[in-house]
């Protein structure tokens, strides 16, 4: 099979020549296997039948590959213990919730601020609940949002 190039940003360059060398290996093969992580991980999202787009899939798929980059961007908003809420599997057009543990200081527009990043990386509606919010203000209502949510 003949090689192709494809092109980075020099930051990602850098970072793929560097790990190439450290493990003492191609900068090719580093993508290979990091292409091959990336398969295993996502499992049957990334092996669906056909040439599917990103918007095309189901809102739970596209969370399961933007999960990471979805972690990263709340931490950075230093949100913790992102929960998914049970959907109601009636309604197909039922939003996916987020319960989420939200910086105190950040103030109460926060959830709507994470809604924002989710909706960006996920390209669907998304609806952010504060877990802070609601220890302070509702605590039964925390546990039920707690008993039917699983962590990210």
């Amino acid at each position: 099979m003949p090689d192709v190039s494809i092109r980075v940003d020099a930051d990602t360059h850098r970072a793929l020549t560097d790990l190439a060398y450290l493990l003492g290996t191609t900068k090719k093969a580093v993508v290979a296997d990091a292409l091959a992580d990336f398969t295993e991980t996502h499992g049957a999202v990334v092996r669906a039948p056909g040439r599917v787009t990103f918007d095309e899939l189901p809102v739970l798929d596209r969370l399961a590959l933007r999960r990471r980059a979805l972690l990263r961007a709340f931490a950075k908003r230093d949100a913790t213990e992102v929960r998914v809420m049970r959907r109601d599997e009636s309604d197909p057009d039922a939003p996916l919730e987020l319960l989420v543990t939200t910086d105190l200081g950040r103030g109460g527009g926060e959830a709507d601020e994470l809604a924002r990043i989710a909706r960006g990386l996920l390209r669907e509606f998304v609806r952010v609940e504060s877990a802070t919010r609601l220890e302070l203000f509702d605590r039964p209502a925390l546990e039920r949002a707690r008993a039917c949510s699983t962590p990210l």
